[in-house]
């Protein structure tokens, strides 16, 4: 076999230096008591709760914003926060900004607030005033839709016309005024985007009024900075100053630019600045999206266009395990949209296969065109790769007394981008066979009582309902060995109406005859092709890198030679494309994680105050720790 070792090589994550400004907003720092024995006073916490409409966080970061600048060495700041990438309307992040919550609780859906759930999950400013009913909170907003709906439980709500009034009205409140949070809201930046087509965007070509707005906040900003500056009480109080947007705006982004990830949305694009006199600088960078991934790849299409690769039929049983073999597959995948689920989600597939050696759900061949007809007899033996909602799964059945099979489903991963998929089954001196499935490295099940948030992650004992012996889950067929469309799958047969229809590409398959060791499966499952580095290299009995680019042969470069043989029931069921991408990008629920989301913004407001969270109002936020 020859040596094929791409270089593996990382994203670069762009890191801001910001030069330190002439005057920074002033440092609190406590003075020593002139008596040692004297009890230390504690200031008051204060809020100063200020977001910004569609200013995307990049936009903000490159625009002139000396007043937010003076934030920063004593901030925890980030110019890729997240709004809700999958409802960008302003009231749904509004909602999540202001109850801690997000949409699946509050239901805020659309701008007029229809159908809401806010009196099960209402503002945080009524959460707080059930606890402390005293406390004196306002909010000042440039949308009357806001005040209306989210300023529940302050004792001061205004709206004014535009964002000059509402900085007006917070400067003079502010100077005298003993509110301990004060909220505002702007809105000059989103209807600076909105004033082009694609227009949130502050280069001079595209919209120079968008990062002329965002100059205009920055003044506003520094306007209520000084402000606050400016208290007679000042010097015994401790601010905690939050300025943040609710979202970004529809721009247009470069190849360059685009990850593939949340982090290339320019909507859900956000910035966020929390401030106090006593935090050190703390910037959450773009967390790592994958690694750069390049080369070509075989698309298939699923019914009606049947593209498929097949191995011939005199050398697939090459490629069955009998009773007595461990064995590990491994492929590279990235699934496209589905246009049928497209509803249910961007890549939601239900069960197609697209990978496997295994006979028909009904009991014939696998590439026959009959429709299933349900699952159970030895016909069916052998394993298949499918799609299963955001997931995979692995199922497996057998001869003897494994007809049934078992479905094992894979952890989640995220779409348009490669993933790899490895499963490993392993006999043990027990008798028992076991599975370990790894998504990216990571090892784990979501299924048989598991949820993804919490993935099986011992090895899966095929055995564990009272079958005895490897022999009950031999897997050997007739099947060839095939990728691409799958006949007779649930949900994926020939009707054209199915769930099942794919849409993937498919790189590096790998069958080992040897059950890769955990540690092994995980730290070469995102390595982009192998070699004889590899420890098991010796073990690999079929390699398909599917790098040719063109033609109907698919090159098996492992021992047997076993090459694939491209073919199609009607036009563009496959084809070859190249790519340039991202491979093992982590899931969005992952990443979303890793920087500050607009739900977290009211537990950390209730965090400063030292107001406990109930378990009954069910927030979904988090707090961020300055270092």
């Amino acid at each position: 076999m020859k040596n094929f070792k791409a270089k593996l090589f990382g994203v670069s994550l762009f890191v801001l230096t910001l030069a330190a400004c002439n005057h920074s907003f002033d440092k609190v720092v406590p003075p020593s008591p002139t008596n040692p024995n004297a009890a230390t006073v504690f200031k008051t916490p204060k809020v100063l709760y200020i977001i910004a409409d569609g200013a995307r966080g990049t936009q903000v970061r490159d625009a002139d914003i000396p007043n937010l600048k003076t934030l920063i060495p004593n901030a925890i700041y980030t110019w890729n926060s997240l709004a809700d990438a999958t409802n960008t309307t302003d009231a749904a992040n509004w909602a999540d900004m202001i109850t801690g919550v997000k949409k699946e609780k509050h239901n805020v859906l659309t701008e007029d607030f229809a159908g809401n759930a806010l009196a099960t999950y209402p503002s945080i400013f009524q959460r707080i005033k059930s606890v402390r009913p005293t406390m004196r909170m306002a909010a000042f907003s440039a949308s009357t839709v806001f005040k209306t709906n989210l300023t529940g439980g302050m004792d001061v709500s205004e709206s004014f016309t535009s964002d000059d009034a509402v900085k007006t009205r917070m400067v003079s409140f502010l100077a005298t005024d003993t509110a301990s949070l004060i909220l505002g809201e702007f809105a000059g930046i989103e209807a600076a985007g909105n004033s082009v087509p694609l227009g949130f965007d502050n280069t001079a070509t595209v919209n120079p009024a968008y990062k002329t707005a965002i100059g205009t906040f920055d003044t506003q900003v520094g306007a209520i900075l000084a402000a606050i500056k400016g208290r007679a009480t000042y010097s015994k109080e401790n601010w905690m100053i939050i300025i943040t947007s609710n979202k970004g705006g529809a721009a247009t982004i470069t190849q360059a630019q685009n990850d593939r990830t949340v982090f290339s949305n320019p909507v859900a694009n956000t910035f966020t600045i929390i401030y106090n006199a006593g935090y050190n600088p703390t910037f959450i960078g773009k967390p790592f999206v994958g690694n750069a991934y390049v080369g070509n790849s075989v698309r298939f299409l699923g019914y009606p266009e049947q593209g498929v690769a097949q191995a011939s039929p005199a050398l697939s049983p090459y490629f069955n395990f009998g009773d007595t073999s461990d064995f590990t597959i491994s492929v590279k995948i990235k699934k496209h949209v589905n246009p049928v689920t497209i509803s249910r989600g961007d890549y939601y597939y239900q069960w197609p296969g697209f990978m496997g050696k295994r006979g028909n759900a009904n009991g014939t061949d696998a590439n026959s065109v009959a429709p299933t007809t349900g699952w159970g007899n030895s016909n069916g033996a052998g394993w298949d790769f499918c799609l299963y909602q955001n997931d995979w799964r692995f199922f497996l059945s057998g001869i003897n007394g494994f007809k049934q099979g078992v479905e094992l489903r894979g952890m989640p991963f995220t779409g348009d981008s490669w993933h790899d998929l490895t499963a490993v089954v392993e006999k043990k001196p027990d008798g028992h066979a076991y599975v370990r499935l790894y998504t990216d490295g990571v090892l784990g099940l979501t299924n048989q009582g598991y949820s993804i948030t919490a993935p099986y992650t011992s090895p899966y004992d095929l055995n564990r309902n009272g079958a005895t012996g490897r022999k009950d889950v031999n897997l050997d067929n007739a099947s060839v060995l095939r990728l691409g469309y799958t006949p007779g799958e649930m949900d994926g047969g020939t009707s054209g109406s199915t769930f099942g229809k794919i849409d993937v590409e498919l790189k590096e398959l790998k069958i080992f005859k040897v059950a890769l060791p955990d540690g092994i499966a995980k730290q070469y499952a995102c390595d982009q092709s192998i070699d004889v580095s590899h420890p098991y290299f010796s073990y690999l009995i079929g390699y398909w890198p599917m790098d040719e680019g063109t033609g109907t042969v698919i090159k098996d470069k492992g021992p047997i030679g076993a090459n694939l043989t491209l073919s199609q029931n009607s036009t563009n069921g496959y084809r070859w494309q190249p790519f340039q991408d991202l491979i093992c990008s982590p899931v969005a629920s992952n990443l979303a994680l890793l920087v500050p989301k607009n739900s977290d913004i009211p537990t950390q407001i209730l965090s400063w105050f030292n107001i406990a969270r109930q378990s009954t109002w069910s927030l979904d936020g988090k707090v961020w720790i300055a270092n």
